[in-house]
């Protein structure tokens, strides 16, 4: 009988878990989910997806039409403080001319467990942020109340769309776990779709269909005259159709890895995008959708928000006049002009492709969109003679586009072909740009240069020539093994843009400081930089400085890595494998020079011995020289990437080549007492 009652008990217990597994409805947190201290699939995760369900589907309103509906429910675990950004989401709605996206029906509640009872707290208008987003897009963001290590979450909305075509990506992995997420497509056969997936992760899409109707209620009136009274007849027709039903049904997802250089990382989680190709009603002609980036371009360039724009030129031309002649070399004229409009213009930090006050209004006021800066850039460039024109660029914030829409650009910058045939890429949003030095949101990006005809082209926006930093240290060591000497670092082209634009305007101390972190340095003085105005030229800092932590003390004997602090104590590429690109930005060299004084009574009894290895395909290289010559010890060492963007397939020999820099630059010198 004892026995018989622990059996059912066991049943009862696994039914109760496969339905607390399967079942997830607003409102319905279970006090197990509220005690689950971690997550069983991945043990180190501070948050996971319980359940995630989106359903999209086109609805037909009498008075509206067809319109786009997605559904979105999620329930969120989380399990440390490090997970609470998880309680925070946001609703990106899109909106052209009079038409809008609107959420309605959002709700939300936060349940924690609190003295053995479950306290729900729910989601109030004011933890609800309405703004606008950009020009084209709104936002609605929203953020769960009294949140707690182990609380659970959940919300749900709607998204009401007029846009049919804007079925927004659906992502199918986080940089949390998934316990379980389902997907649901719903379209009318007239509607048809093309699918395109990213990311690594196999998608579990199933196709069906299913008879479905709608009813269109109509009314007719007769009579009104003098004979006839008027009469209202109401009629209904049903029209029989099939819907198209897509599912995507995932368990146990793992968390998306974000590994070193990894650029835009929404490029790479699994996910699913729908373009609308074509809409094929009975007895009318079809409405085809699909469309190419040459179409896309031609649109841009029409409109009168970017096309018209160009051609406005009174604004500033009295102006242009007291700044450049027509008469000087197209070298100057570019300068010059560049120079005027990125020192007068201040952006405000909004992407566009379009302009939004207007650039008559922007010149004006000094500050504008991206659009406005570099729209009147290309078309003070052209006035005074130069061949220039505008380019599209998708951002390096922007996920790209996997299909040809006007949504897949976000940027303008600014190109100028020069006689020789030459190309300057140029962006006066960037205060501490040059002409080819363009920012990282810029460089990580693609563009596309288009023509007064409308014409377009694909450029590439990466430098093609690594920059450079140039390390020098002049150091001696004493008997105790303390280093002291004068150190000195010159940063090139980009590198120098990226150190203006982090550190140009700060403090000195701030500057010598961020050595001390990073290199472990004790003590920093008579710091000093050079060149930060000087645009077009490197960046040099140089300091003496004092380290008592890099030589080790043993015995008679003294070892350390004749790098010193500059050595890279390990490689930063871990993981065995790896499925997504790496993005190095651009290409870079470090250049070391080391000489170090051997101290009296020591003698060099080793030391590295010099070598030298190389990446595939010229994708980079190291070479390591080692001198010693009266009582120094000199170290010359190359670093160099050349691609900036490689493919996963070059992951094993990047990893490999850092595993043997990594090897090289640990190597010991070993100074024996004499």
């Amino acid at each position: 009988m004892k026995y018989l009652h622990n059996l059912l008990s066991a049943l009862l217990l696994v039914v109760t878990l496969n339905s607390f597994a399967q079942e997830y409805k607003f409102g319905k947190v279970s006090k197990e989910e509220l005690l689950e201290q971690s997550y069983a699939e991945d043990s180190l995760a501070h948050a996971a997806i319980l359940y995630e369900s989106r359903n999209v589907y086109i609805d037909y309103n009498q008075s509206q039409g067809f319109q786009l509906m997605t559904e979105v429910y999620k329930r969120v675990k989380l399990y440390k403080k490090n997970g609470f950004d998880y309680a925070t989401d946001e609703v990106f709605l899109y909106k052209k001319n009079s038409e809008n996206e609107k959420v309605v029906g959002l709700k939300g509640v936060t349940y924690s467990l609190i003295n053995g009872e479950v306290v729900k707290t729910k989601l109030k208008s004011e933890g609800i942020f309405k703004n606008e987003y950009s020009e084209f897009y709104d936002q609605v963001k929203f953020t769960m109340p009294s949140l707690q290590e182990g609380s659970v979450i959940e919300y749900k909305y709607k998204i009401i769309s007029p846009f049919l075509s804007n079925v927004d990506r659906i992502y199918l992995q986080y940089q949390i776990p998934i316990k379980k997420i389902n997907v649901e497509l719903q379209f009318p056969e007239y509607f048809r779709f093309k699918k395109f997936t990213s990311g690594y992760l196999p998608v579990n899409l199933k196709e069906s269909s299913k008879l479905d109707k709608v009813t269109i209620t109509s009314k007719t009136r007769t009579g009104g005259d003098l004979r006839e009274p008027v009469k209202s007849t109401t009629t209904r027709d049903v029209i029989d159709f099939k819907t198209i039903v897509n599912t995507i049904n995932s368990s146990n997802v793992p968390a998306f890895k974000i590994e070193p250089y990894s650029g835009n990382i929404k490029n790479y989680i699994s996910s699913i995008s729908y373009e609308l190709s074509h809409v094929d009603f009975p007895n009318r002609p079809i409405k085809y959708y699909s469309t190419t980036w040459g179409d896309v371009t031609k649109t841009i360039y029409s409109s009168t928000s970017f096309g018209d724009e160009l051609k406005k030129k009174n604004y500033y031309a009295e102006d242009l006049k007291t700044i450049v002649s027509r008469s000087e070399n197209e070298t100057t004229r570019l300068a010059k002009v560049y120079s005027y409009v990125k020192n007068r213009m201040n952006w405000n930090g909004k992407y566009s492709v379009r302009t939004n006050i207007g650039v008559k209004k922007a010149y004006k006021e000094k500050t504008g969109n991206v659009a406005e800066i570099n729209l009147m850039l290309a078309s003070m460039l052209s006035s005074v003679g130069l061949d220039a024109n505008p380019v599209l660029v998708s951002s390096s914030n922007k996920v790209v586009t996997l299909f040809p829409t006007l949504d897949g650009f976000n940027y303008v910058i600014v190109r100028v072909k020069l006689a020789d045939g030459s190309l300057a890429y140029l962006d006066a949003t960037d205060k501490y740009g040059l002409p080819n030095v363009l920012p990282d949101r810029v460089i990580r990006g693609s563009g596309r240069v288009i023509a007064k005809n409308g014409t377009s082209q694909s450029v590439n926006l990466r430098p093609k020539e690594p920059s450079v930093d140039r390390y020098i240290i002049q150091c001696q060591i004493d008997k105790e093994g303390v280093v002291n000497g004068k150190f000195n670092v010159r940063h090139m082209s980009y590198l120098a843009h990226d150190f203006r634009r982090m550190y140009g305007v700060k403090e000195n101390e701030i500057k010598a400081e961020r050595f001390k972190t990073k290199y472990e340095i004790d003590e920093i003085e008579e710091y000093a930089v050079k060149g930060v105005n000087e645009y077009g030229k490197g960046v040099s800092e140089s300091f003496n400085f004092i380290s008592f932590d890099q030589i080790e003390l043993i015995d008679n004997e003294m070892y350390f890595s004749p790098l010193l602090f500059l050595r890279d104590k390990e490689n930063v590429f871990k993981s065995n494998e790896r499925e997504y690109p790496i993005d190095f930005a651009y290409g870079f060299t470090n250049k070391y020079m080391v000489n170090i004084k051997v101290p009296e009574g020591y003698e060099v009894a080793e030391y590295p011995k010099s070598g030298a290895f190389k990446l595939p395909d010229n994708m980079g290289g190291f070479s390591f020289r080692s001198i010693l010559t009266n009582g120094m010890i000199q170290i010359m060492v190359n670093e160099t990437i050349n691609t900036p963007f490689l493919p996963s397939t070059s992951y094993p020999v990047i990893k490999q080549f850092y595993a043997q820099l990594v090897e090289k630059e640990n190597e010991q010198v070993v100074l024996k007492k004499i």
